[in-house]
């Protein structure tokens, strides 16, 4: 039983449950781990500690601070964000005593990391019953054998069998004789250098918030792991000598989507739509029953869409007609446009095989998005306890600047989207076309199952879990993909989980595509800097990389020049007066500053119509709605 200063009566140890977290460090317990709490009858504190968290000095004085300035425990609400990690502190932490210092840090930011050089002992340690260990260079050890009396200092474990005890009474030191004998290098079948034995977790690993690489969990400070500095590979020492996690078949669940991939209409929406027509195979061309609401047969040819005035026609892939038109855009303004989908904003690829298309304004769908039913009953990520129908609706291609904003990833998209007018809800189609349940490359032992952000938000533990890719947004802010296996922490947003396998463009790499690389340091070790924005990058936060050019980008900050990232369609074509431009513009999303050429005004960046020929550039707000309003700029099509 212990006194601690957070709460009111004595805490107790007690047998922890799957799932719960130290109140502490925020690592998650192991099933019948013991911790200490309140076992008051009738007492609402259900916080739980670690034992060494319990007994961590309450007052410290740190390296990394001002060496007379002593740092407090403190806990929420008094602590905000941690010096080291850049991280919210959800728990218990240290706050600067000082007037005037704001200075504060996690419990398990707090550990000095510091590696001890670790030496093989000259004898043979099992055998002798007094040893030097380099986990302990100060005191010698001696052997007690029998049943474990407390926790392991080195893998945080109690159960029987032999241990090695610090000769000195004052020092508890104890590990088991399991872990005194292990090797110093060890070689595992699935990385290919060889891992070191540390006697403390790397303070960088605890502030990148590196996680096992074979059970995903997260690492306490102070306990052993075996890693590679090279490659940053770290997995807790019990993990160490378990064989690589199976991978599940990806095959199993006819209605699970396998991401990531470029094939959105071929992975996503066909599937999608196969299911909303009760299996049906979409084999082009498709001969509709003229009573259709939302299609009309017009010949063997030509269709009409709903949500477009001109016919579309059925065209291939490989149509030279097509070919040739791509060729004269090069021609006249510079640049190959990419052919994209007006209804899921992603890629028209050659193996789509079929598209429909408008010939009169460059109107493109993917024979699945064409095919998309107007109205659907439910969505399985669209969760109600009502009977809520949603309606298939369109932006304005004419006017792309005008988006939605997508319910489940907050992006924007300025094409085809599923709206419930019952609750507000509108969503994009790749996440309308997203199952319940997902398979990633990135986690391939786990299915994924979706999980909203209210479910997030009424979840304690999420203040502890953080988003796989690394993109440094709360895992509450928006829907999620969480493991469904308990008690692995993989967690992440929809919005990520959906990122394209690879992305290309020709400011930036005309030859190779950006392959998405969710651990960079994969036979290139070293540090990784985004070339757009030119920070520091996690090597083990998702990037787009070139291996050949060495290339990395944030997801973020990576801009296409066909605009078809992130849902949103750019390239829409507009004829101007010849008074104020001779060459037709098109409307962009610009990476760099540029002055407006009729307002003269530079703070319109981010939207407005560009000429490629000449840099000419018109601001959105200011000058180009006004003159599309008096009749001066008139969109094509």
């Amino acid at each position: 039983m212990v006194d601690h200063w957070s709460h009111e009566h004595p805490l107790t140890l007690v047998e922890t449950r799957g799932g719960d977290h130290c109140y502490g460090c925020e690592v998650r317990f192991g099933s019948g781990e013991q911790a200490y709490g309140c076992s008051i009858d009738g007492c609402e504190y259900s916080n739980l500690l670690h034992q060494e968290c319990a007994a961590v000095a309450r007052e410290i004085r740190h390296p990394l601070h001002h060496p007379h300035h002593i740092l407090i425990q403190r806990h929420e609400p008094d602590l905000r964000g941690c010096n080291i990690c850049e991280r919210t502190i959800w728990s218990i932490g240290y706050k600067c005593t000082s007037s005037g210092c704001w200075f504060q840090m996690h419990l398990r930011c707090a550990h000095d990391s510091d590696l001890i050089d670790a030496a093989t002992p000259d004898v043979d340690e099992q055998r002798r019953a007094i040893i030097r260990h380099p986990s302990h260079p100060k005191h010698d050890l001696k052997l007690l054998r029998g049943r474990c009396p407390s926790k392991c200092d080195a893998c945080g474990a109690t159960r029987k069998g032999s241990s090695y005890i610090c000769t000195k009474d004052a020092c508890q030191y104890l590990i088991h004789q399991k872990c005194a004998s292990l090797p110093q290098h060890l070689k595992r079948e699935d990385h290919h250098h060889s891992l070191s034995l540390s006697f403390q977790v790397p303070r960088e690993y605890i502030r990148l918030q590196y996680k096992c690489d074979v059970c995903n969990i997260s690492f306490l400070p102070n306990y052993w792991i075996y890693h590679c500095p090279l490659c940053r590979y770290i997995v807790h020492i019990k993990c160490a000598f378990n064989k690589k996690p199976r991978v599940i078949d990806i095959s199993i669940g006819k209605d699970i989507v396998h991401l990531p991939t470029n094939e959105v209409a071929v992975e996503q929406i066909t599937p999608f739509v196969m299911r909303q027509r009760g299996g049906e195979i979409l084999i082009p061309p498709i001969i509709l029953p003229a009573s259709s609401p939302s299609i009309e047969l017009v010949n063997v040819k030509y269709y009409k869409f709903i949500h477009h005035q001109h016919q579309l026609t059925l065209v291939s892939s490989g149509d030279p007609s097509q070919e040739e038109e791509e060729e004269q855009d090069e021609e006249n303004y510079g640049v190959r446009s990419e052919l994209i989908c007006d209804g899921c904003i992603t890629p028209i690829s050659s193996s789509s095989y079929y598209y429909m298309s408008c010939s009169e304004c460059k109107y493109n769908l993917h024979l699945a998005c064409f095919h998309l039913p107007p109205n659907v009953p439910s969505l399985p990520i669209h969760r109600h306890d009502y009977h809520h129908s949603l309606d298939l609706l369109s932006c304005d291609k004419l006017r792309p600047w005008q988006i939605t904003i997508c319910s489940v990833c907050q992006n924007a998209t300025n094409g085809l989207f599923y709206s419930c007018t019952a609750c507000n809800f509108n969503v994009d189609m790749l996440c309308g076309c997203m199952p319940d349940t997902i398979h990633h490359a990135f986690h391939p032992q786990h299915l994924l199952k979706h999980v909203t952000e209210s479910d997030l938000g009424r979840d304690i533990n999420r203040r502890r879990l953080s988003c796989a890719a690394g993109c440094g947004e709360d895992v509450d802010d928006y829907d999620c993909y969480r493991c469904c296996s308990i008690p692995c922490e993989f967690i992440v947003h929809v919005r990520c989980a959906l990122l394209p396998v690879s992305v290309r463009s020709r400011r930036w790499d005309e030859h190779h595509p950006l392959l998405l690389t969710y651990d960079a340091t994969l036979n290139r070790p070293g540090d990784f800097y985004c070339d757009q924005c030119e920070k520091q990058m996690n090597p083990r936060s998702w990037m787009y990389h070139c291996r050949t050019c060495d290339i990395s980008f944030h997801p973020n900050c990576f801009k296409t020049t066909s605009g078809w990232f992130r849902n949103i369609r750019l390239g829409q074509e507009y004829d101007v007066n010849a008074e104020t431009h001779p060459h037709p513009l098109t409307f962009q999303l610009l990476t760099t500053k540029r002055r407006c050429d009729i307002c003269g005004w530079d703070r319109h960046e981010k939207q407005g119509f560009y000429c490629a020929l000449c840099n000419f550039f018109i601001c959105l707000y200011f000058c180009g709605e006004k003159m599309i309003e008096y009749g001066d700029m008139k969109a094509v099509g």
